[in-house]
């Protein structure tokens, strides 16, 4: 879901535009009816979609049907959420009380008839909504998630692995602290706060636990469960940046090009980001956060030196390492410690 929450506004998930990139690939019917059922994601993500988050065993088809099988007014109250302003009304309300329900359609008659009508059928009977919604959820899953989930999976167990090895040596804050500036932290209160259009202050129990999960689509933002009848959740970002990446030129002229073009932090910072992928302007400004004229500069700079190059992917320009430019540097670096007769 937040994958495809990503595809619905791809300008403010720079290190997700290789995702946005391969969706673009996808037959047109389907993102045809990815964009038509958008709404269930846009904005607010149902928390019904969690419902089996912490059952590791349920595959794909098994969150479906527990989502399916759930009550139709907690169903209409979540998917009323997605339409509506949720600073201004709650899902539940919209259910139960048609004082607010009617003061909800007429706002949105105003603004949006559309909107309003879906709204109208999500509260009457949201099951075919929901049905549709998981009709098309479900292709986007066979024709284009299942396969990336292979890829995704093992990098949340390293972040699970590792954010569970912080805790164990040195406490939860310091975890915490990996998630600042999205949250505020204050160790010796033993709080945590997030910056949310609602206030609510929830005390986290024995009885009423909070389960940190790591999620490779959710960034930039952290996103919090906390209405009930859903467990407590804080969904942040775990997003594998970078590997390392080796090197090797030919002449001392060409070596000492190169090793001037990687003689700077942030050159450095981009070729360590494009060992990992081939990567947008865009992606390295925002993974490094320098403006995209720097990151434009700095590449010129390594271009110059032969040590990336690029390709044209629709309205995108993608930068790559030259791998057999820095495998040349290596070999020449690797020769000048090699003892000569």
């Amino acid at each position: 879901m937040r994958s495809w929450h990503v595809l619905t506004d791809p300008g403010r998930h720079a290190l997700h535009v290789p995702w946005v990139r391969r969706c673009r690939r996808l037959p047109a019917a389907l993102r045809r009816r990815l964009r038509e059922h958008r709404f269930m994601v846009a904005d607010h993500i149902p928390a019904f979609f969690e419902i089996l988050a912490d059952d590791h065993e349920a595959d794909f088809a098994e969150q479906l049907a527990a989502v399916s099988a759930l009550p139709p007014a907690r169903l209409a109250a979540e998917l009323a959420q997605t339409l509506v302003d949720t600073t201004r009304f709650n899902g539940l309300d919209l259910v139960e009380d048609a004082v607010t329900r009617d003061a909800a359609l007429a706002e949105l008659q105003h603004t949006d008839p559309g909107r309003a009508a879906r709204l109208s059928d999500t509260l009457t009977d949201p099951l075919p909504i929901l049905q549709a919604g998981l009709a098309a959820l479900e292709d986007y899953w066979s024709a284009a998630f299942a396969h990336e989930w292979e890829r995704v999976e093992p990098t949340l167990h390293q972040a699970i692995a590792h954010a569970g090895a912080r805790i164990a040596h040195h406490g939860v804050f310091p975890m915490l602290g990996t998630l600042v500036p999205q949250i505020r932290i204050d160790p010796a209160q033993r709080t945590l706060r997030l910056d949310r259009p609602h206030h609510r202050d929830i005390a986290v129990t024995p009885a009423h636990p909070v389960t940190f999960t790591p999620s490779h689509y959710v960034w930039p933002h952290v996103r919090v469960t906390c209405d009930a009848p859903w467990p407590l959740r804080v969904t942040y970002p775990a997003l594998p940046l970078t590997p390392a990446s080796a090197a090797r030129p030919t002449s001392q002229a060409e070596t000492l090009t190169a090793l001037r073009a990687l003689a700077a932090a942030p050159r450095l910072q981009i070729v360590n980001c494009l060992a990992a992928q081939s990567r947008s302007t865009q992606e390295l400004a925002t993974l490094l956060g320098l403006s995209q004229p720097v990151i434009s500069r700095h590449l010129q700079q390594l271009a110059q030196a032969g040590l990336t190059t690029t390709r044209r992917e629709g309205y995108y320009v993608l930068y790559s390492l030259n791998h057999a430019r820095l495998d040349q540097i290596a070999t020449a670096i690797a020769g000048l410690t090699t003892p000569h007769d």
